[in-house]
């Protein structure tokens, strides 16, 4: 486990949904470097959730005290699925269906085991389910379902920078970066280093 936290920031929200932010919960997908993962920890995956706004302090808190590798494994496979079926929609190429398949098991298993209750078609956890694995899980892999049916698919984008996902919901349609204030000034900075 890692003993620094990662200090979520309002730049790391920028997909536009939860499934395409929880996606996007490492440095760089494109170019991924030694030190890639954001989501070190339980701690980091609970403080990840309250960032995001789907959870508040004390469900964040539950999160962040589930023990054990296994959890934060099980939320580094779901973020590994849902970005490859939405990378694959960015892409344009034919849907990832094995990764697919595997959140449509982990919805499953939290749905039939009573884990996870709906409210609408929105997952919904009591308190005391934040502090269940599979409850947390079948969460995310249920946002990402959800996500992957309802997205607008020729609004979704990916960061020819850094692969981040995101929906475009300028005005054009013509958004490229997923922040300008990053991935697009450091696109600038290293065209005009190209030019001198």
């Amino acid at each position: 486990m890692a003993s620094t936290q990662t200090k979520w920031v309002e730049e790391h929200f920028i997909g536009g949904h939860p499934a395409l932010d929880l996606a996007n919960a490492v440095f760089n997908r494109r170019v991924p470097g030694p030190d890639n993962e954001l989501l070190k920890s339980a701690r980091d995956v609970g403080n990840w959730f309250k960032a995001s706004g789907l959870a508040g302090a004390r469900k964040a808190e539950a999160v962040a005290g589930i023990g054990g590798e296994p959890f934060v494994e099980r939320i580094h496979a779901i973020r590994e699925a849902s970005a490859r079926i939405f990378g694959s929609i960015a892409a344009k190429e034919p849907p990832a269906t094995e990764a697919l398949g595997f959140l449509f098991e982990c919805a499953a298993s939290g749905l039939s085991g009573g884990a996870v209750g709906l409210n609408g078609t929105r997952p919904d956890l009591a308190l005391a389910r934040w502090r269940d694995p599979e409850a947390v899980t079948a969460l995310l892999a249920m946002l990402s379902i959800e996500g992957y049916f309802t997205l607008p698919r020729e609004r979704l984008h990916s960061c020819p920078r850094c692969g981040w996902l995101f929906l475009d919901t300028s005005r054009g349609g013509k958004r490229r970066w997923c922040s300008m204030r990053t991935c697009g000034n450091r696109e600038k900075v290293s065209r005009h280093r190209e030019h001198e």
